[in-house]
This record gives C-alpha cells, sequence and structure tokens, in this order.
C-alpha cells in the first residue's frame, strides 16, 4: 500500500472482549497479531489492553476507560472486531462505529456461532471466518483492502477547496481537545507526576500538544514515566535539557539517555536530530497535513536545520558541563 492510502485511513480500532479471559495472555497475544495484519495494511492499530486493560490499568475509573476507548472508536477510519468471545464491550463498540458511519470487520473462528443482532449491524460490512491464522492473515488484508477502496472512492468525490479546509480544521480540533478526565486518566497509565504532568496537562490545555497526541504517546508508543515526560518537554514544549532534567527527577546525563530511549521508541533513530523529530510531530503525533505542506516545511531549510543542529549541540555541551562533578 502506498503512503498516500495510508494517510487516508488512518487508525484502525482493535476490539475485543478483555474482562474474565480463560487465557488472557494468549487472546491479548491474538489480537496484537490483528494489529500486526491492520498495520500491514497501512493503518494505526489502536489495541484497547495496551491503554485500559481491566488488569493492567484496574486504576482508571470505569467513566475514564469509556472516554478513552469511545474516543478512539469514534476517531477511527475502521473496526476490527474479534466475535469469538461474547462480549458487551464488543457490542458497543460496533455500536459506537454504527452511529458514526465507521465500517467494521468481524473476526471470528469459522466454527463459532456469532449473534445475529450483531451480524445484523449495518456497521458491520466483512465477516472473516478463518480456520488457522495463515487464513486468517490473508482473508483479513483482503477485507481490509475492500474497505479501504470504499473509503478511497467516497474520499474521491470532488468537493470545494473551502470544505476541505473546513473539514481540516475540524478534523484538527477534534484531534486537539481532550477531556480532564482523559488527560488524566492518561497520565495515569503514562506514570508520569509531579511538575512534568502539570506540564503536560497545559500543554494539551493550550493546544501545543494535541490530546490525540498524548493518546498516541501513551497508548501506541507506550512511553512511560520519565521516558514520556522528557520527550514532550523537550521536542514539543522545547525545554531546555537542564530543565528537563529537574522536571524528570534526575540528572541532565540521564535526562538525555531518556529522551534518546524515548526517540527509539517512537521508531526514530536514537541520535535522531531536530529536524527529523519536528517531521515526526507534524506527521506523526500533532496532526496529518497534506504531503504539500509537508514539503513546503520540510524541503531544503537550510538555514533551519543549522540552527536547530547548533541547538542541538549546545545543549548536548550544557549536559556534559553539568554532569561532571563541581570542585
Amino acid at each position: 500500500m502506498d503512503t498516500t492510502t495510508a494517510i487516508r485511513l488512518g487508525e484502525a480500532y482493535v476490539s475485543g472482549a478483555l474482562t474474565s479471559l480463560e487465557d488472557g495472555a494468549r487472546t491479548r497475544l491474538f489480537y496484537e497479531l490483528l494489529a500486526e495484519v491492520v498495520e500491514s495494511a497501512g493503518l494505526r492499530a489502536y489495541l484497547p489492553h495496551r491503554v485500559t486493560d481491566p488488569v493492567t490499568a484496574s486504576h482508571l475509573d470505569p467513566r475514564a476507560v469509556y472516554d478513552i476507548d469511545r474516543a478512539h472508536v469514534t476517531g477511527s477510519r475502521v473496526v476490527v472486531a474479534y466475535a469469538g468471545i461474547p462480549s458487551f464491550g464488543v457490542g458497543i463498540e460496533v455500536e459506537l462505529a454504527r452511529e458514526h458511519g465507521i465500517p467494521v470487520i468481524l473476526v471470528v473462528e469459522r466454527d463459532r456461532t456469532v449473534s445475529r443482532l450483531l451480524l445484523g449491524n449495518p456497521a458491520v460490512v466483512e465477516c472473516v471466518r478463518f480456520n488457522d491464522l495463515d487464513g486468517l492473515r490473508r482473508s483479513l488484508l483482503s477485507a481490509l483492502e475492500r474497505v479501504r477502496d470504499v473509503v478511497a472512492s467516497e474520499a474521491g468525490q470532488a468537493v470545494s477547496d473551502d470544505v476541505v479546509v473546513q473539514r481540516f480544521l475540524a478534523s484538527l480540533e477534534q484531534a486537539r481537545h481532550l477531556a480532564d478526565g482523559e488527560v488524566a486518566a492518561l497520565l495515569r497509565v503514562g506514570e508520569l507526576d509531579g511538575d512534568a504532568a502539570l506540564a503536560v496537562r497545559d500543554a494539551v490545555a493550550t493546544g501545543r500538544l494535541f490530546g490525540a497526541g498524548l493518546r498516541d504517546l501513551v497508548g501506541r508508543y507506550a512511553l512511560r514515566g520519565a521516558d514520556l515526560g522528557a520527550f514532550v518537554l523537550f521536542h514539543v514544549l522545547e525545554r531546555p535539557l537542564a530543565d528537563v532534567a529537574r522536571m524528570v527527577g534526575s540528572d541532565p546525563r540521564t535526562a538525555k539517555r531518556r529522551l534518546e530511549a524515548a526517540r527509539a521508541r517512537i521508531g526514530l533513530a536514537a541520535d535522531a536530530n531536530a529536524n527529523d523529530v519536528a517531521q515526526w510531530l507534524v506527521t506523526e503525533l500533532i496532526a496529518p497535513p497534506t504531503r504539500a505542506l509537508q514539503l513546503h516545511l520540510f524541503s531544503g531549510e537550510r538555514n533551519g536545520t543549522r540552527a536547530a543542529q547548533t541547538e542541538d549541540d549546545r545543549q548536548a555541551r550544557l549536559a556534559q558541563q553539568e554532569s561532571k562533578p563541581r570542585a
């Protein structure tokens, strides 16, 4: 699949039972496999068990779980729902998808019986039945491609430029705002507190960090603790390394290692330069702008690149000086 299609499709919500599972570890591994297939089709996979799992995130109150998962369902391009284990949660998520016009692909073993109420939901556009995992991979990928073609044909309808702009701005507003309760819940999952957590809260409230971006850092990329705090403080809020170290409770050298670990976690080089990180922030974390805007921002602005590199060098020297023992 080409990059344009991947950007068009966006996120896929992987829905499946999580409560009172007989073999929770094995079931979660199955959901991870579904996510692999989803990502091979050019979508970003959202897995609820990475964020709102009833075991690993038992501290989240029920309303926070609902708000977080509902936001991801309603913001997705497609829902892939495993129907092999009866679940109220899956049923609710499929109904949320119907309410917002989001297609649903059901996945279930060939010998399992599925509720006719679920099969008859207008949101369900595909039902992938499988005997083995290889067959599941092939069939699910084909179903995702068919959904892709439907989405592409709908997206291809001609609209005026002002409508495109209005839709884009509306999508930014939707990505930006996040309820205070969900921000607090995400920070608990992200194991971040103190000054760093206060700074992240303020960043979301003022729009410097989009709410959808915080969800991705905590859920999709699983940044935790000082790694999460250091990344947001340094790369999003552009705080000096010395301030970052103080706010996450470490020395500058350790804070620098935290930044390297966070960059590696999100798929960047540990020593990625400021320009690469800036492009990642725009295209992956904050909002998906048009390719033309990306080219305008990042094609050969040598002075900006040189200035960013100079700042990186200055921060590195400062970290080195502050890490030396004082006489």
